[in-house]
């Protein structure tokens, strides 16, 4: 019975560790991505802003915004915008990758 109840509060510790990345949107939020500023059209970097009724808009670095839906996934935030579905790593919930090296942090208001 000892090993059982070791077992199930490894566990649930566990599962309340995986749960820590989770992103929470409970007003707007910009995450602009870092390093990649140009001023040619088409060149800039990505910004995606999410809002709390699970909309999503990004722009890809040109002059057109993306509308679209996001849902999080464990520590994987998904953007469906059309048929283009877009994956991004939850680091903390300030700061976004994608690509595996490309940097998206909040944008402070």
């Amino acid at each position: 019975m000892k090993k059982l109840s070791i077992i199930m509060l490894t566990l649930f510790t566990c599962f309340l560790l995986a749960c820590k990345d989770s992103l929470e949107i409970n007003a707007d939020k910009v995450y602009v991505e870092q390093g990649k500023i140009s001023s040619e059209i088409g060149f800039g970097g990505i910004i995606l802003t999410l809002y709390p009724d699970g909309r999503a808009d990004i722009l890809y670095g040109g002059d057109i915004i993306y509308r679209g839906k996001f849902n999080v996934k464990g520590s994987i935030l998904q953007v469906e915008e059309g048929k283009t579905l877009t994956k991004f790593k939850i680091i903390s919930n300030t700061e976004l990758r994608y690509e595996n090296n490309r940097i998206l942090k909040l944008q402070s208001r």
